[in-house]
């Protein structure tokens, strides 16, 4: 038997023993304009068979204070958000665990009433652990495919000022995610290309509130400008379903609106990626919605206007060592 069919089959057998685990993606989405696209940087991360690991630290900020010119603000929110992804090789297998920080300042909007022209608007800050991912990667013929599990350590019973469910630390599930990649490399004179897509929903949950299955395709193109600098565009599409939230007939009314926990967007990202030496790569990206579709009916009739997603700044390290 050829050495490269046990390979194959041993991944196999180690992505089946893994999904009935659940799996994830580092790919993360909330509604309501927070989306966190899911730029693309694996190619400035060697493989980590070359170096016993590789750590990646990135920070996004989401900036939701004028969001679709001020349309539809029922509140309004800065989103800090860090994640620190460790990655080694096992079993032939890269496998990562990502650690990510929320930190998010919400402020309610208080519509202004003829009584009442200046109302109080209310500020809070929301910090602390987030949900970690263990996730795995390995090459299945000319595509790569990506699996992992999400686990609930974010805290989701803070009391916010703002009622909406997605803006807790953690969703309270454990999710499962599969995703398959393919990339086009190219010599040093010709852009790169990759697509990937995948699919993320949750297997265990509170009785009370299931986040929604979230399914995303990218593409992109990468082109090197000098031996250490490249530009990377790519372009996401993202379809989040609606949250099954019955936790105001449970009696937390101060979760009873979820409407925009659903949309269709589509957005375009631009990045750059330097190495700064033969182990050690920087990046930063730039990401903004080109397309939200949310129309949602409430329970009086009326429409909800739609939500539109804000721009992204993502900025990261990754270091071998």
């Amino acid at each position: 038997m050829k050495p490269s069919f046990l390979s194959a089959r041993s991944s196999r057998v180690a992505l089946f023993s893994l999904l009935a685990l659940g799996a994830y993606t580092e790919a993360q989405a909330c509604p309501c304009g927070c989306v966190r696209v899911p730029v693309d940087n694996l190619l400035d991360r060697p493989a980590a068979a070359t170096s016993p690991f590789t750590f990646d630290v990135r920070y996004d900020n989401v900036d939701q204070n004028r969001r679709n010119n001020d349309a539809h603000a029922h509140f309004y929110a800065v989103h800090r958000n860090i994640t620190s992804t460790l990655e080694t090789s096992f079993g032939g297998q890269i496998w990562s665990l990502a650690i990510p920080r929320v930190d998010r300042t919400i402020r309610s909007n208080i519509t202004p009433t003829v009584l009442n022209p200046n109302p109080a608007n209310t500020s809070q800050d929301v910090s602390g652990l987030g949900d970690i991912a263990v996730s795995t990667r390995f090459k299945w013929s000319d595509y790569t495919v990506i699996a992992g599990v999400k686990l609930p350590t974010g805290e989701d019973d803070l009391t916010l000022n703002v009622s909406r469910r997605y803006l807790q630390p953690g969703t309270g599930s454990t999710d499962l995610m599969l995703a398959i990649r393919r990339e086009y490399a190219a010599d040093a004179d010709h852009p790169w290309f990759f697509w990937q897509v995948g699919a993320q929903g949750a297997v265990a949950h509170d009785p009370n509130f299931r986040p929604g299955t979230t399914l995303t395709g990218t593409a992109g193109v990468r082109y090197g400008w000098t031996e250490a600098l490249n530009f990377s565009l790519q372009t996401t599409a993202i379809r989040q379903f609606r949250d099954k939230n019955t936790m105001n007939a449970a009696g937390f009314t101060a979760y009873a609106e979820d409407l925009e926990s659903a949309a269709f967007s589509t957005h375009l990202a631009a990045g750059l990626s330097y190495r700064l030496g033969a182990k050690t790569n920087a990046y930063l990206f730039y990401s903004t919605p080109l397309k939200t579709n949310n129309l949602a009916t409430r329970l009086n009739g009326t429409e909800v206007n739609p939500v539109h997603s804000s721009e992204i700044w993502s900025l990261g390290l990754s270091h071998s060592f």
